[in-house]
């Protein structure tokens, strides 16, 4: 804990001098100390994503960036005083209950920062993703080591540019980061709710009992539950008329959101409509805007090229380009099928009509098919609660954006996590509308972070939740926790090394899953996964020079 501690000290020193160069570039003058932060995470993951292109985002990488940090600090010792002098008065102008829900809220998150991660994509692609970016940048190909590599989030890169992967591998905490950093702006406005609207953003904080199960681990999914919600709150609050200011800070986070995760493309969507509405008093800052978006754009398209080869991985979209590290389509589409099944149990539905799909799909059990009734329910019920509402034209637009993910996500991957986002908003909209009393909501709140204790210290057997038998439990808090974190892996494994077809790479032993690395050397990939891409697609990884940094392409095996 306390080293984790130490590390977010850093984060915050790193995001508050980049928020400030950030707000100086948009001209911001006025900004929440917590969304200060996120825009100086946000400026933070381009440079880091960009260096990733040139070199690696090791040692070298960190000490340039302390250098910047000193310098930074200096130009802006002024208007960091007067961020904490703020910060700190804001935390005493909080009631005993509130100062009390926070305080709990930072124990509980340093602490299950500080076990292993619970996550199964952990071990599957994101410690091999920010190893690569840590070890080498980004690699030309490496979809063709591991499909999942392909995702390549910027999250990750994120990660990697704070895990100090050069002392050590038990740095894995940016989203713990996120979310007391988020958390803290929650339980302010649940302390000066003056309005539905204030409640609404605070009562995120009742699903931290599933939130906190994403904390351990460098998932996007959390800063995507996290963080939408306050632009939706934004929205509503300002869809008539904006500042220039909450735009500028809205279309930065609009764009985080989707440089992090492309399936929260359709919140642009309400970037869009205040832009067009509020045109006039906001366009003085259009080259800003558009040279954002254009980074942002650029960054995105040119990362998916050079690791998969398609600039809109994981489709064939706009597919012009033909270099020889490109993953061949026959791959892709094992990877498109997998992740839709992946949405659907593990099941082939493939020759299921819709009807079948959609009743086998609430049919799922446990988690994920409660998960996915009750969106369908909140679909069918939230226009009834619309209509009681004053505010009827933003809610509109909000629950067409539900409808088009819903449309969006069941022809790609219908997981339950890529729509949580909108069980939460719609959920907590229509919470407010028929229980007025905030006691309740706060109680509430309290009994969610109470419940998310107990996994943290006890040991709880998930059968209930889950059929994933790599997904059975979570890792509990030790004291040696209180100095010391766990390392950022849970599978317990050997590595050996394989040579298949003249490729070598390391694969864990038989009895970690099928797509599972862990923490393996550099390349790793299951032994189990290689043979069956050869031996069903007839295609083997191969290095395209005798340098990992050169990257990969996949070779045509012969077929007996």
């Amino acid at each position: 804990m306390l080293l984790i501690v130490l590390s977010w000290i850093y984060i915050a020193l790193t995001c508050l001098n980049l928020g400030f160069v950030f707000r100086k570039f948009f001209k911001i003058e006025t900004c929440h100390f917590a969304i200060h932060q996120v825009l100086g995470l946000f400026l933070y993951t381009l440079i880091t994503s960009a260096s990733a292109f040139l070199i690696r985002i090791n040692i070298e990488y960190y000490i340039g960036i302390l250098m910047l940090n000193c310098i930074l600090t200096f130009v802006f010792k002024k208007d960091i005083i007067q961020y904490f002098t703020t910060l700190l008065d804001t935390f005493r102008a909080f009631k005993i209950q509130y100062k009390t829900l926070y305080l709990l809220l930072f124990i509980l998150v340093v602490a299950q920062s500080a076990t292993k991660p619970y996550l199964i994509d952990n071990e599957s692609y994101y410690i091999q993703t920010i190893k690569w970016i840590n070890e080498f940048g980004y690699v030309k190909g490496l979809a063709n080591v591991h499909l999942f590599l392909g995702q390549n989030s910027s999250w990750h890169a994120l990660q990697a540019g704070f895990n100090f992967s050069f002392i050590s591998n038990i740095f894995n905490d940016i989203n713990g980061f996120t979310y007391i950093t988020l958390g803290f702006l929650y339980v302010e406005k649940l302390n000066n709710s003056s309005n539905n609207y204030s409640y609404f953003l605070g009562l995120v904080l009742v699903f931290s009992l599933l939130f906190m199960q994403f904390v351990n681990a460098p998932s996007p999914d959390l800063i995507l539950f996290l963080l939408t919600p306050y632009l939706v709150y934004e929205y509503i609050l300002n869809h008539s008329k904006i500042s220039s200011d909450t735009f500028n800070i809205l279309l930065s986070l609009a764009l985080f959101l989707c440089f992090v995760k492309v399936t929260m493309i359709v919140f642009s969507i309400l970037i869009l409509i205040l832009f067009f509405k509020n045109f006039k008093h906001i366009s003085t800052n259009i080259p800003q805007h558009f040279l954002l978006c254009l980074v942002v754009l650029g960054l995105f398209l040119f990362k998916n090229y050079i690791i998969s080869g398609y600039i809109f991985y994981p489709t064939s979209a706009f597919d012009m380009l033909d270099v020889n590290w490109k993953l061949p389509p026959e791959l892709l589409e094992l990877y498109k099928t997998g992740t839709y099944q992946s949405g659907m149990n593990n099941i082939d539905v493939s020759q299921f009509s819709f009807f079948e799909k959609l009743k086998y799909w609430l049919q799922i059990p446990k988690l994920h098919g409660l998960f996915n009734k009750i969106y369908l329910i909140l679909l069918v019920v939230f226009p009834f609660f619309i209509l009681k509402n004053k505010n009827k034209n933003p809610l509109i637009t909000i629950y067409l954006l539900a409808l088009l993910q819903f449309i969006v996500i069941w022809f790609n991957s219908p997981q339950y996590r890529f729509f949580f986002v909108f069980i939460i908003i719609l959920s907590l909209q229509i919470f407010i509308s028929i229980f007025k009393s905030q006691k309740l909501g706060i109680l509430l709140v309290y009994i969610s972070l109470v419940l998310s204790a107990i996994p943290i210290f006890i040991s709880v057997n998930l059968n209930t939740f889950t059929s994933n038998n790599y997904a059975m439990s979570l890792s509990n808090f030790k004291l040696s926790n209180i100095v010391i974190p766990e390392e950022n892996s849970k599978t317990i494994t050997t590595f050996s090394k394989e040579t298949i077809d003249g490729f070598e790479f390391y694969s864990p032993s038989e009895d970690v899953f099928f797509w599972g690395t862990g923490d393996g050397n550099l390349p790793c990939v299951n032994k189990q996964q290689v043979e069956y891409v050869r031996t069903y697609y007839h295609f083997i990884p191969q290095l395209r020079s005798n340098n990992l940094k050169d990257g990969f392409i996949s070779k045509k095996t012969k077929t007996k």
